[in-house]
């Protein structure tokens, strides 16, 4: 009889077990989920991109077929990770796999936040049909969906792509229509649509309805104390000064960047600020305002870059640290199976206090699959430590190139203060007309410096601006002239092919000083994009000394420069930068027919 007992309690034990372990399981996926999302989302939160796809690479492969919000949500964290990493290709594939699950779910704001992320996608890589196809998609759906925020939204990037591919007609329609749906009481909705309006009116010489449109939103958004209250100042000012009305201009660029300092201290905001200022104070005549002005935007050119240059330290840091996260997250990895190996001895014990029979088979698979983890751990182990000690002294070389990085910082301000040396010596001489034409062409070229900086590539047309307007201001400083030339084929301008910015300006720049500077006689530079059977090359050559026979050179009080080893150093960290992207850089010394240095061509491939 008590036996017949032992046998009907472990029966009921048994059946309790196999009724409850389901529940259990059920209830630690969902906890599973939520938890991987969150730890995605703090991942992402802090730059850590190729930990979110290796999370997700681990976990979502073992979520029910259901879970399609939580994936929705994954692979939307993964696709701006890829993009993040450079990996566009992935990056698609992910948020369209984001979409279809928002499709199936169904989740309006879900497939209204991909495609939008898609059509950005699609037109950065100049896919512009395919571009305006999701937006056009994102605009159906936000007027389905009759939330008038994600309808505003859509309004208004559908009408940016649109003025962004010169299509200016339509933009401003989709502006008109955008703002003529937007409710009165959306006051920075309505300041958006009146802004672009504005900018549209002005470009086209319609500057005094521009200029009502704009005070009106100005006077509005002063009502309701809007944080967004200086850009749209800045657009205010920007139209006065397309109109010509420069006081007026100074006043409200000088408005904009007091609440921009108040708020959000937008550095692009304070540059152009500054920027439209100072050309405002050279067209009024005011040339030593204007120059004080520019100092104050040199000195924050200064602070980007070397802002700039640290972020791009530790990214290269980063890069070549990779090994080293990548044997550290084996390791937290080998941790987490131990952890979760724990996890389930806890899960055993708590089903076996319900069975005995079923707590002894648990506990004797539990100790064979443990010896046998922990070896496999163990010899992980061994082995990670091994390859860490063989790249010590690869990661010791490596760390003396990272200081490389932070030359950009010094060449950069390297030429401001020259240009704005000469425009000091014209201010003093009084000679007020060649000073203001040199602060203009000044001006724009650091426009142009900071437009091209933000981008990682810009058309080619763009460049080619960009380096006549540098050899333009440098010939001004030689007495005896600069001959140059800037070009490229045909094809590659009416194709729009698009380069890595700022680039080859430090090859310029290199010929310019080190090899042309000292030349006695007539001075040549070419520069010259040309495309060899789908690969774009450009080519810079001077008649100069040579690269043998730079001479070092020093300042007008005394000091010793630093421009050979700075442009040197540089242009070794281009170099190694070019050749780690698959790029190539080749130099020839060029002879004359008696043997004697004839001048340098450098030769880079852009891909």
């Amino acid at each position: 009889m008590k036996w017949n007992n032992i046998a009907r309690c472990m029966a009921v034990a048994c059946c309790t077990v196999t009724f409850l372990f389901p529940l259990f399981t059920l209830a630690q996926v969902e906890i599973d989920q939520d938890h991987v999302l969150a730890n995605m989302r703090a991942l992402a939160d802090e730059g850590r991109h190729k930990e979110v796809v290796q999370l997700a690479e681990q976990q979502l492969g073992m979520w029910p077929a259901d879970a399609d919000a939580q994936r929705m949500e994954a692979l939307w964290l993964v696709s701006r990770s890829q993009q993040h990493l450079g990996d566009m290709t992935a990056a698609t594939e992910a948020i369209q796999r984001s979409l279809l699950h928002a499709r199936v779910i169904p989740d309006t704001a879900g497939m209204l936040r991909a495609l939008s992320l898609m059509s950005e996608w699609m037109f950065d890589g100049n896919r512009f049909e395919e571009s305006f196809q999701y937006s056009r998609e994102v605009f159906r759906l936000a007027k389905v969906y009759g939330d008038p925020v994600l309808l505003r939204n859509a309004y208004n990037n559908l009408a940016n792509r649109f003025l962004m591919t010169d299509q200016v007609d339509s933009a401003e329609y989709y502006y008109r229509e955008g703002l003529g749906r937007v409710s009165d009481d959306d006051v920075y909705g309505r300041a958006i649509f009146e802004t672009n309006i504005g900018k549209l009116l002005s470009e086209r010489g319609d500057h005094a309805d521009a200029i009502t449109m704009l005070g009106d939103a100005v006077e509005r958004m002063r009502s309701i104390d809007h944080t967004k209250l200086f850009k749209v100042v800045n657009t205010l000012a920007y139209v006065l000064h397309n109109a010509g009305r420069h006081k007026e201009a100074i006043d409200a660029f000088a408005e904009s960047e007091r609440l921009n300092q108040e708020s959000e201290k937008d550095i692009f905001t304070t540059m152009e600020n500054l920027g439209f200022t100072a050309e405002g104070q050279a067209a009024l005549g005011d040339h030593e305002a204007a120059y004080g002005t520019m100092l104050q935007l040199e000195e924050l050119l200064h602070e980007f870059y070397a802002r700039n240059a640290n972020e791009e330290l530790l990214e290269l840091e980063k890069r070549f640290e990779t090994k080293l996260k990548e044997e550290e997250i084996e390791r937290l990895d080998v941790e987490n199976r131990e952890q979760a190996a724990r996890i389930k001895a806890r899960n055993v014990m708590l089903y076996g206090s319900l069975a005995l029979v079923v707590l002894a088979l648990a506990a004797a698979l539990l100790f064979w699959h443990n010896f046998r983890q922990k070896r496999r751990h163990a010899d992980a182990l061994e082995q990670l430590n091994v390859e860490l000690k063989d790249q010590k002294n690869r990661i010791e070389e490596i760390n003396a190139l990272l200081q490389l990085k932070v030359l950009r910082t010094q060449m950069n301000p390297h030429f401001i203060y020259n240009c704005l040396n000469a425009i000091g010596n014209l201010v003093r001489k009084g000679d007020a007309v060649a000073a203001s034409a040199y602060l203009d062409g000044f001006a724009r070229l650091l426009r142009m410096v900071l437009d091209h900086s933000v981008k990682d590539r810009v058309p080619i047309a763009q460049e080619l601006e960009f380096l006549r307007q540098y050899l333009k201001l440098e010939s001004l400083r030689f007495p005896d002239g600069l001959h140059y030339t800037v070009d490229a084929d045909r094809e590659l301008i009416d194709d729009d092919v698009h380069v890595p910015a700022l680039l080859v300006q430090p090859f310029v720049e290199n010929a310019v000083w080190h090899g042309l500077a000292t030349k006695v006689g007539e001075k040549h530079l070419s520069v010259r994009f040309s495309d060899v059977d789908g690969v774009v090359y450009c080519t810079v050559e001077d008649n100069g000394v040579g690269r043998k026979a730079a001479p070092e050179r020093a300042h007008s009080d005394g000091s010793p420069s630093m421009g050979l080893q700075l442009t040197n150093e540089r242009l070794q960290l281009l170099a190694y930068k070019l050749d780690e992207q698959g790029r190539a850089l080749h130099f020839d010394d060029l002879l004359a027919p008696d043997g004697s240095p004839a001048g340098t061509r450098v030769e880079v491939v852009l891909g």
